[in-house]
């Protein structure tokens, strides 16, 4: 049987969400099962009642600034890797968002890292941009 690859999207916006949810629902063909939170309270809600595979981070919450989140959520899910996802990242942001475990950072309309995680989640393998890169993937299967 296929496995089910679980991601958690905490996104504020609710068109985006939506987006994320077709988008994911015509990539995964029915293996990418996507829980959404609004906020980062219901995020952390969700992540402290099951494990996820995933975890789509906006960094624009109402409730917590970007940095904040990725702590919250890291301290939450230590071994699920993030990707968070903003127009708002410039280098100093981006290297703070890695250093509090930020596993990757998506800019908002590009989900090609997004689809390669997904895509190596249901393969049992690491990203072939990680691998490439030599960087550690943490996703390797258990």
């Amino acid at each position: 049987m296929l496995s089910t690859v679980e991601v958690l999207l905490i996104e504020h916006e609710e068109s985006d969400r939506q987006l994320v949810l077709e988008l994911v629902a015509l990539k995964g063909r029915g293996r990418v099962h996507v829980t959404e939170a609004r906020d980062l309270a219901t995020g952390l809600a969700q992540l402290a009642s099951r494990p996820f595979d995933l975890i789509m981070l906006d960094t624009k919450l109402r409730d917590a600034s970007a940095l904040s989140a990725l702590r919250a959520v890291g301290d939450c899910a230590p071994h699920t890797p993030i990707l968070s996802h903003s127009v708002f990242f410039n280098v100093r942001t981006r290297d703070a968002a890695r250093r509090r475990g930020a596993w990757d950072l998506v800019v908002r309309g590009d989900l090609n890292p997004l689809w390669a995680e997904i895509t190596s989640l249901l393969a049992g393998a690491p990203a072939e941009s990680d691998a490439e890169a030599g960087a550690p993937t943490g996703l390797q299967p258990t």
